[in-house]
């Protein structure tokens, strides 16, 4: 799926039921994720089409525009929860496989898990700053209220890395520094490790949203 695609599915998903929406972008969203490594890279990318979908699906909105952008923002914040959660897993199954993964590539993973609620608040910011009127306000209240008040992606984060602290530093084998390519090849695999988990939870959202429409 192309940046492109995935933003028309973004915006198109605005344009339906406003109570739907929210579940909408969050299977946009992992379905775009679970596409390949779910790495940095790909989340950042995502995140970036994600929003700018959103943002053009709620300018024609008007000042419906806002209620509906924070209902695309929500399932954004959702899908990236389940991210979260899959390099969560991804890294604590790597920590008992010690013939292919080291402790310097999982902290490595774990760095960038960390990074995760700064990357949502900043696409936010940068929205804002690329439109105006209502949608620019709901862009900013959004990037604001996930700063002070935390998100689900955040809330994810916080919670994997405390489960991850120790798991990294007792359950990886100690050895010398490692080679750049070496990490790259174990981010690799813990990228793709991450985008299978991914779609088991991805699963298991779509069933409870599903619960909740019978």
């Amino acid at each position: 799926m192309t940046p492109e695609e995935l933003e028309q599915r973004v915006q198109g998903a605005l344009a339906t039921d406003p109570a739907a929406i929210a579940s909408q972008v969050r299977a946009i969203t992992l379905d775009a994720l679970t596409r390949g490594h779910l790495d940095a890279d790909a989340l950042k990318r995502v995140t970036a089409a994600v929003v700018r979908g959103a943002r053009e699906g709620a300018v024609p909105l008007g000042e419906r525009g806002g209620q509906a952008l924070k209902e695309a923002m929500r399932g954004l914040d959702e899908a990236l929860a389940g991210a979260a959660e899959a390099a969560q897993l991804a890294i604590q199954e790597a920590t008992g496989r010690t013939s292919e993964f080291s402790r310097q590539g999982l902290k490595q993973a774990a760095d960038e898990l960390a990074t995760l609620q700064t990357l949502f608040i900043e696409t936010l910011q940068d929205a804002a700053r690329d439109t105006r009127g209502t949608v620019q306000a709901t862009f900013t209240e959004l990037a604001e209220h996930a700063r002070g008040s935390g998100s689900a992606v955040g809330q994810r984060t916080r919670i994997a890395l405390e489960q991850l602290t120790q798991a990294v530093t007792a359950g990886a084998r100690d050895q010398a520094k490692k080679g750049a390519e070496v990490v790259r090849h174990e981010a690799a695999l813990l990228a793709g490790l991450a985008a299978g988990l991914l779609q088991g939870i991805a699963a298991r959202l779509e069933s409870k949203n599903t619960g909740k429409d019978v």
